[in-house]
């Protein structure tokens, strides 16, 4: 049985993110009781989370926005799902290694194609509830929260695929994936993030708190969430934390000279930002198609992907008062450092990238610029490091360590 799923909109400018924002501040007060319902529609949740990893919408934003409504109090579960992926970014700083381990598995993987894997994320797995997860998942670029724990459960402890394949058809569909909580979310389901733990999809879970309606629509295979046994993975603990030196502030004769803004969908907010106080030449942001392929984004995610970035260049343009847009390039490095040499850039300067796939090419965008001799430098937020620092253990005492950033 099979049933269309109506594509929906995410916000992917800031002015969409900020109307998404207000039309649910209104049921932030309930979220605790309703976010775990999955229903058509997805009323019960904010669907902010493109937005928030774009950072069209900065996570201090949203949880100020929350608090002035309702009080703190109200919207703590709600401001808890805000910050998960600042945590997650965190934690994956600390300890990159993490995402290097991945990805060389998943390249292991991939060099014999996996025919079951195929079909699961197709949406033919005969368990007709996880085939319509699927399928949303291709149509829309979303899933809700509940879906993607019961769905990556499913991928790894009952069809007993590979966590890592599982993890990388949600980054090339997620319009929300980003590189550390996509990777860590798959880890703790698998059992492998904390020890002792594992996340078991269970029927009676579904039952539940899938709107009864639509479950009632793909009831086949059911009975094989009835007692799902776990992966047998040993844990290994993870690296100790790393702590790399903040980024100083370039000194006035960088910023003062002829320098360039690079943005990317990792952080499109510059005029909210350390950069802010800077006048540089022109902005560019880059859709780096060639790494699109290479990763097999889908045609969702890359249309979102380069909305937003359209408009984070067209707001930097008219703060900055310089001339800014969009350049598709096959070569990412090649193209940033042409463009540098077409404005005669004595300096790019740009928000650092998290550990992920942009970062993993910065060594070669530095190698591009510097052989132009022009200089890459790279600014974080303020509130980037403070979170980064408290993500040394679980989520917790990282809000605990973090309070204070929350508060706008």
């Amino acid at each position: 049985m099979s049933q269309s799923h109506p594509l929906r909109t995410f916000p992917a400018t800031r002015a969409e993110a900020l109307v998404c924002l207000e039309e649910f501040l209104p049921r932030a007060a309930d979220y605790a009781e309703r976010r775990n319902f999955v229903e058509p529609g997805h009323a019960n949740v904010s669907r902010l989370s493109p937005a928030t990893r774009t950072r069209l919408l900065l996570e201090r934003a949203v949880s100020a926005a929350a608090r002035a409504r309702h009080g703190a109090d109200a919207v703590a579960k709600f401001e808890d799902e805000v910050w998960w992926r600042l945590y997650w970014k965190g934690w994956l700083e600390l300890r990159p290694g993490v995402w290097h381990a991945y990805r060389t598995d998943l390249a292991s993987l991939n060099r014999t194609p996996n025919e079951r894997a195929l079909a699961v994320a197709a949406g033919e797995s005969g368990v007709e509830i996880m085939d319509h997860f699927a399928r949303e998942l291709l149509e829309t670029g979303y899933l809700h929260n509940h879906a993607r724990m019961w769905w990556a459960s499913y991928w790894i402890h009952v069809e007993r695929l590979p966590w890592q394949l599982g993890a990388d058809f949600f980054l090339r569909h997620l319009l929300d994936g980003d590189a550390a909580s996509n990777t860590l979310s798959w880890r703790w389901v698998t059992g492998l993030h904390t020890p002792g733990k594992s996340y078991l999809v269970r029927r009676s879970n579904l039952e539940r708190y899938v709107h009864p309606d639509l479950l009632a629509s793909f009831r086949g295979g059911l009975e094989r969430l009835e007692n799902p046994l776990a992966v047998d993975l040993r844990y290994e603990a993870p690296p100790r934390p790393h702590f790399p030196e903040p980024d100083p502030f370039p000194s006035d004769s960088v910023a003062g000279g002829r320098c360039g803004l690079w943005l990317h969908d990792e952080d499109l907010l510059a005029e909210d930002s350390p950069l802010a106080p800077l006048r540089p030449l022109a902005v560019m942001a880059f859709a780096p198609e060639s790494l699109w392929e290479m990763e097999r984004y889908s045609p969702e995610k890359r249309d979102f992907l380069r909305r937003a970035l359209a408009d984070g260049a067209s707001r930097a343009g008219e703060y900055f008062q310089c001339p800014s847009g969009v350049l598709a390039v096959n070569d990412l490095e090649t193209g940033m450092a042409n463009w540098a040499v077409e404005n005669r850039l004595e300096t790019v300067i740009g928000l650092r990238p998290f550990t992920g796939l942009l970062a993993d090419r910065l060594p070669a965008i530095t190698a591009a610029l510097a052989d132009r001799g022009i200089r890459l430098v790279l600014i974080q937020r303020p509130e980037d490091v403070a979170a980064m620092s408290g993500a040394t253990a679980g989520f917790f005492k990282f809000r605990e360590k973090t309070a204070s950033l929350r508060q706008g």
